[in-house]
């Protein structure tokens, strides 16, 4: 029997958090029948109960905000498979790292074979796009060319669809990357509570084609708002 995981702080004001489960023969959301009828997200809602509860021993006030966020992310998704599974791979990303996400997951988990468009970026959850690299840089000016230590400060690459990523770390499947390279670029993450007329922040997960690498990060150092 497949479970899927619900935070308790979210409906008892009381101080426990646990997942609660319950059964995929109950009366169920649109999401949750996705979560219970699809093997790799039930999967990954299982590590979701062990990520939450180790980010909380951290910051449980931020573990409690971004699992209330993905429980509204993974409501707003209704049956769109590819939707669920991008608020999975957000949510874990966020509570426990990239390092949380299992190196099967991939872009073109979500993608799932669509036809994917050419130009632009995805706007929607669970919305991917196929672009190329057009640079890789360390994330503060360096050297140019630039040095394998300049990337030790943080590493940025860029799309020709306009879209960027950044991180703060050392990022090797990014200095793998070369301009030219296809990629898998799909929205996994919107920021919440952004003022008006900002949208920074948008987490994307990407894959490259030609290394089978793939990465989950957002489009600027800062989220909306400057946090």
């Amino acid at each position: 029997m497949r479970q899927t995981f619900v935070i308790l702080l979210l409906l008892l004001a009381a101080n426990s958090a646990h997942g609660a489960s319950f059964s995929c023969k109950a009366s169920l959301s649109p999401d949750e029948k996705v979560v219970c009828h699809d093997p790799l997200i039930s999967s990954l809602d299982t590590r979701l109960g062990d990520a939450y509860l180790a980010a909380k021993q951290d910051d449980p006030e931020t573990a409690l905000q971004a699992s209330r966020d993905f429980q509204a992310d993974r409501k707003s998704c209704g049956s769109d498979r590819a939707c669920v599974l991008a608020t999975y791979v957000a949510i874990l990303v966020t509570l426990n790292g990239p390092d949380a996400l299992p190196k099967e997951i991939t872009a073109g988990s979500i993608a799932a074979g669509r036809k994917l468009p050419l130009t632009g970026l995805p706007n929607t959850l669970g919305k991917c796009v196929s672009t190329t690299v057009t640079e890789v840089h360390p994330r503060l000016e360096g050297s140019t060319p630039p040095k394998s230590e300049d990337f030790d400060s943080g590493t940025g690459i860029e799309f020709a669809n306009d879209g960027y990523q950044v991180s703060y770390a050392r990022e090797e499947a990014l200095i793998s990357s070369r301009p030219g390279d296809k990629v898998t670029m799909c929205l996994i993450s919107i920021p919440h509570r952004c003022p008006p007329d900002d949208d920074r922040g948008r987490g994307y997960l990407t894959t490259n084609l030609r290394t089978g690498q793939s990465w989950a990060m957002g489009d600027s150092q800062h989220i909306c708002g400057g946090q």
